[in-house]
C-alpha cells in the first residue's frame, strides 16, 4: 500500500512495508548489540544485579534523552527517511566505539579500585559512570529512531494507533530475533565480537538503505500533514499529561514485570544463558503480539478508552493469578529437569514462560499502542505533527521503564518481596482500567464490574496468598527468606543442617558437610606453608574460607557476589565458620570475584576459587582463560592459585577445556582432589607461580595444623595431603594444544556446559567414577618423569597411590562391581597408614564403600600398612 502525500506535498512517501522492514531490522541490531553490552558490562561490574542494571539505565536514558529531542526536532526533517537512516549509521558507529571505551574506563577505574570497594555504592556509581559514557550516544540514536521515522511512515497524527503501533510491534518482533541470536547462537558460533559486528551491521544496513532512499526523488520531504502541523502552534503541555502518564505507567509496569518474572523463573530453571534469554525472548514477543493486537484494533475502529481499559482489566487479572499458575504448571516451583534432547529443554523454558507470562505481557502490551491511537485522535484535532507526538510517549514510557527496571530489583523486590509483588502490579493495571483517559461512566462500570469479577476469581481460584517463596521439601524448614536484586536468598534447615539457597535450587553448602568445605580452605595453605594473604572467591557460607584462619594467616579476603549471601553467612554460620566475617583479619568484598581480581592492586599469597556452577550465565567467565590469567596476575611472588572444580557437574570435554585455559596461565601446576568420592567428587586445579613447595614443607605444614587441633586426618597427618594428590598437569599440555580455549572472546563453555546439563549428557556421562579414575591414574603416571614437590620418598608414594585406590574403591562400589572394589579397598589398606584408614571412624569420605565394608556389605578392611 502506498501512502500518498496531500496537496502540497513535494513528493509520495515510500511503500510502508519498507519503514516497518527497516525498523524490525533496526530492532535485531539493537538487541544483539545490547545483549553484547550486558556481557560487557558484567567484566565492568561483574555478574551483578548491578551489572544488569547499569545496561538498562544506560540503555533507557539514552533512548529517553534520544526520543525526547526527536519530537522537536524531527517534524522539522525535511527528509526524514534520510534522518532516520542518519541515526541509525551514528548509532552503528558509536556502537564500534563501546568496547574501546568500556577498556578505557575499566582501565581509569583500576586506579582507584581499592580506595572504592569498601563503599559498595561509590564504586557502582563510578562503574554507572563508566557504562554511560560509553553507551549514551548510541542508545539515544535508538530512542530519535522511531519518531523520525514517524515522519516519514505516518500521514499525521491520526495513523499513530494504526502505523504507530505497527512499527513499535515491528520493532519488539525484531528484537526478539535479535535476542534469540544474541543469547543463543552469535557468541558461541562467531564470538563476541563477531556477533557483535553482525549486531552492528544490521543497524548499519538499515541506516544505508534507509538514507539512499531517503534522499531519493521519491521521498524527499515529510508528509504534508506533518509538516503543516509542525507549523500549527502546539497544545498546551497539560493536554499531554494523562497520555503521558500512562505511557510512563506502562514503561514501568512492563520492565518491572521483566525483572520480576525473571526472579520467578529463576526459581525453576538452571540461570544458564539460554533461560535468561528465553524469558527475554518471550517478554519481547508477547510485548510485540500486544502492540499488533492494538494496531488491529485501531484499524477495526475500537476506541483508545477502550483498549486501555480491556489491557488493564486482563493485565491486572493475569498479574494477580501469575504466582498461583506459575506454582501450579511448574509442580509446586519444582525444578525444570533436563534430560530432554537439544533444544528440548530449551523450548521447556520457552513455553513454560509464554504459558505462565504469556497471558499478562500480551495485555500489557495493549497499553502503549492504546496512547499512541488516544494521542493520533487528539493530535488530529490539536494538529500535533506524529514525530512529536509519538516522540513525547516514547520518552515518557522509556523514562517510566528506566524507573522500573531501578524499582523492581532494588525497591519492591526486598520492600515487598517477588509474589506481592505481582500483586502491586496487578493493583496498578487495575487502577489504569479504572482511570482510562476518555473512557465514558457506562465504560468504567463496567471495567470495575470485569475487576470485580477477576478479582473474585483470584482469590477463588488462584490465590497467590497460598503460594510458598521457594519450594520446601519433606524435612526441611525455612529458616528465613531474602528477596534480592540478585535472587531469593534462603536459610533452610534440613535434618539439623543449615543450607544457603539462591533462586530455590542452587545450594552454596552448608554445615552438614563441615569436614569438606573445610578441607577446601585446608589444603591450599598447607601447599603454601609460608602464606601470610588470602583471597577467597566466592566466601558464601564462610565454611572453607574460615578454615583458612586455623593458618598463620594475617590477612584474608572474602569477595561475596550476592550481598544477601553474605548477611546471612554473617547472621547464621558464625558458629560453623569460626567467625570468619567478623575476624579482625577478614575483609568483605561485595563484589563480583573476577571482576575483583581484574581491578585490584594487591597482590596475595593464595587465591582460592570456590566451585561454581559451570553453565549459570557469568559464572562460566570464572573459567577462562583469561580469568586465570587475571588471577596469575595478582599472586605475590611464590603464590598460589587453587581453583576447585565440581567433577559431577563437568564432563570430559569440559574438563579439558578448563584445564588447556589453566596451563596456558600455570603451566606448573597440579591436581588434587578434595575427597574420595566416586559419585560426587571435587577436584583442585593448583597453580603455582613459583616452584612448589618441598614435600617435607607440606607434612610439616599438616602437622603444624594438627597441632592446632584439627582433626581431619588428610589434611591434619604428614601424608594426608599426599593421599589427595592425584599428579602433575604440566605433561598434559601437549595433548591439550588442540583444545579450543574458553576465553572472554570465545566463550564456549557458556554454552557447550548449558546444552550438555540440559539434553542430559552431564548427568550420563559426568567426570566422574571410573572416568575420573582412569584420568587420575594417568597423571599420577607423570610424577615419576617430572616430580613436582622434589623427591617423595617411599612412604608419600604409597600415599599418593593409596589415595588413587580408595577413590577407585568407592567408583568401583557405584559401579556395582563389587568384587572388584573390594581388592581395590583392600589395596588402600595396604598402602595407607592404619590411622589413615583401617583404624580410623567412620568418616564421610568415600560415601559407599567405607558403610559397605563397616557393614560386612562389602570386603572388610585389612590391617593397614
Amino acid at each position: 500500500m502506498q501512502a500518498r502525500a496531500r496537496s502540497g506535498a513535494t513528493a509520495a512517501a515510500p511503500p510502508f512495508a519498507l519503514p516497518l522492514a527497516l525498523f524490525a531490522l533496526s530492532g535485531t541490531g539493537a538487541l544483539v548489540v545490547e545483549t553484547t553490552w550486558l556481557r560487557w558490562l558484567r567484566e565492568l561490574f561483574g555478574a551483578t544485579a548491578p551489572a544488569a542494571s547499569a545496561t538498562l539505565v544506560a540503555f533507557f536514558l539514552g533512548q529517553a534523552l534520544g526520543a525526547a529531542a526527536a519530537a522537536r526536532f524531527a517534524p522539522r526533517a525535511r527528509r526524514p527517511l534520510a534522518a532516520y537512516g542518519a541515526l541509525e549509521l551514528a548509532a552503528a558507529t558509536w556502537a564500534l566505539a563501546v568496547p574501546a571505551l568500556l577498556g578505557a574506563g575499566e582501565a581509569a577505574l583500576r586506579a582507584g579500585y581499592d580506595s572504592l570497594r569498601g563503599t559498595p555504592a561509590l564504586l557502582a556509581s563510578a562503574r554507572l559512570a563508566i557504562a554511560l559514557g560509553a553507551t549514551l550516544p548510541s542508545a539515544a540514536a535508538f530512542g530519535a529512531t522511531l519518531p523520525t521515522l514517524a515522519g516519514a511512515a505516518l500521514a499525521g497524527p491520526a495513523a499513530l494507533g494504526r502505523r504507530g503501533s505497527a512499527l513499535y510491534g515491528a520493532n519488539l518482533a525484531g528484537a526478539t530475533l535479535g535476542t534469540a541470536l544474541g543469547s543463543f547462537w552469535l557468541p558461541e558460533r562467531l564470538g563476541v565480537a563477531g556477533g557483535y559486528g553482525v549486531g552492528v551491521a544490521a543497524l548499519a544496513l538499515a541506516g544505508v538503505v534507509a538514507l539512499l532512499v531517503g534522499r531519493s526523488r521519491t521521498a524527499l520531504a515529510p508528509l504534508a500533514a506533518s509538516r503543516e502541523a509542525a507549523r500549527s502552534p502546539r497544545p498546551p503541555a497539560s493536554s499531554d499529561a494523562p497520555l503521558l502518564a500512562l505511557a510512563a505507567f506502562s514503561g514501568f509496569a512492563t520492565f518491572a514485570a521483566e525483572i520480576l518474572l525473571v526472579q520467578a523463573l529463576g526459581l525453576v530453571l538452571d540461570q544458564s544463558v539460554y533461560a535468561f534469554g528465553a524469558v527475554l525472548c518471550v517478554v519481547l514477543a508477547a510485548l510485540a503480539a500486544g502492540a499488533a493486537a492494538a494496531a488491529f484494533a485501531s484499524r477495526r475502529g475500537i476506541a483508545p478508552a477502550t483498549l486501555l481499559a480491556v489491557g488493564g482489566v486482563l493485565a491486572a487479572v493475569a498479574f494477580a493469578s501469575f504466582p498461583a499458575r506459575f506454582a501450579d504448571a511448574t509442580g509446586g516451583l519444582a525444578f525444570l529437569a533436563p534430560g530432554r534432547p537439544w533444544p528440548g529443554y530449551l523450548a521447556d523454558a520457552l513455553a513454560i514462560t509464554a504459558r505462565t507470562a504469556g497471558p499478562a505481557l500480551v495485555a500489557a502490551g495493549l497499553v502503549l499502542p492504546a496512547t499512541f491511537a488516544a494521542a493520533g485522535a487528539r493530535g488530529g484535532a490539536a494538529r500535533v505533527a506524529a514525530p512529536t507526538a509519538l516522540g513525547r510517549l516514547a520518552a515518557a514510557n522509556t523514562a517510566g521503564s528506566l524507573a522500573g527496571a531501578l524499582a523492581a530489583p532494588w525497591a519492591l523486590l526486598p520492600g515487598l518481596g517477588l509474589w506481592p509483588a505481582f500483586g502491586a502490579l496487578a493493583a496498578g493495571y487495575g487502577a489504569l482500567a479504572l482511570a482510562a483517559p476518555g473512557a465514558t461512566r457506562r465504560a468504567r462500570v463496567g471495567a470495575a464490574l470485569a475487576l470485580a469479577v477477576g478479582a473474585a476469581a483470584v482469590l477463588a481460584l488462584a490465590s497467590p496468598a497460598g503460594v510458598p517463596p521457594l519450594r520446601i521439601g519433606p524435612g526441611e524448614r525455612l529458616v528465613e527468606v531474602q528477596p534480592t536484586a540478585a535472587g531469593v536468598v534462603a536459610v533452610v534447615e534440613r535434618e539439623g543442617e543449615l543450607l544457603i539457597q539462591v533462586d530455590n535450587h542452587y545450594s552454596l553448602g552448608g554445615t552438614g558437610q563441615r569436614v569438606h568445605e573445610e578441607r577446601q580452605g585446608h589444603l591450599p595453605l598447607l601447599l603454601h606453608p609460608a602464606a601470610r594473604s588470602v583471597a577467597w572467591i566466592g566466601a558464601a557460607t564462610g565454611i572453607s574460607a574460615g578454615a583458612t584462619l586455623a593458618h598463620p594467616i594475617e590477612r584474608l579476603v572474602l569477595v561475596e557476589l550476592v550481598p544477601g549471601v553474605a548477611h546471612a553467612a554473617r547472621r547464621r554460620f558464625a558458629a560453623s565458620n569460626r567467625g570468619v566475617y567478623e575476624d579482625p583479619r577478614s575483609e568483605v568484598v561485595l563484589d563480583d570475584g573476577r571482576n575483583f581480581l581484574r581491578s585490584t592492586a594487591e597482590r596475595f599469597d593464595v587465591v582460592v576459587a570456590d566451585l561454581f556452577v559451570p553453565w549459570q550465565a557469568g559464572a562460566a567467565s570464572l573459567y577462562t582463560r583469561d580469568h586465570f590469567a587475571s588471577v596469575r596476575a595478582r599472586l605475590a611472588e611464590g603464590g598460589l592459585f587453587c581453583q576447585w572444580l565440581p567433577l559431577y557437574q563437568l564432563g570430559e570435554p569440559e574438563v579439558r577445556t578448563i584445564l588447556s585455559g589453566f596451563l596456558d596461565a600455570f603451566p606448573r601446576a597440579a591436581l588434587f582432589r578434595g575427597d574420595f568420592y566416586g559419585r560426587f567428587p571435587i577436584a583442585a586445579l593448583v597453580g603455582f607461580a613459583g616452584e612448589a613447595p618441598s614435600a617435607d614443607a607440606v607434612s610439616n605444614a599438616a602437622l603444624r595444623l594438627a597441632s592446632a587441633g584439627e582433626r581431619d586426618r588428610w589434611v591434619a597427618h604428614p601424608l594426608g595431603p599426599f593421599a589427595l594428590y592425584v599428579g602433575p598437569l604440566g605433561p598434559l599440555a601437549p595433548s591439550l594444544a588442540g583444545v579450543p580455549r574458553h576465553t572472554d572472546r570465545w566463550p564456549r563453555l557458556e554454552f557447550e556446559v548449558a546444552r550438555r546439563r540440559a539434553d542430559g549428557s552431564l548427568a550420563r556421562e559426568p567426570f566422574t567414577g571410573l572416568r575420573f579414575a582412569a584420568f587420575a591414574r594417568a597423571v599420577a603416571r607423570s610424577e615419576e618423569a617430572q616430580p613436582l614437590f622434589g623427591a617423595l620418598g617411599d612412604a608419600r608414594r604409597r600415599a599418593v597411590a593409596g589415595g588413587h585406590a580408595l577413590q577407585t574403591a568407592d567408583a568401583l562400589h557405584d559401579a556395582g562391581r563389587a568384587d572388584e572394589s573390594g581388592a581395590a579397598l583392600a589395596a588402600a589398606a595396604s598402602l595407607l597408614p592404619r590411622e589413615l584408614l583401617a583404624d580410623a571412624t567412620e568418616d564421610p569420605t568415600a560415601v559407599g564403600v567405607w558403610p559397605a565394608a563397616r557393614a560386612g556389605a562389602a570386603p572388610a578392611l585389612p590391617p593397614g600398612g
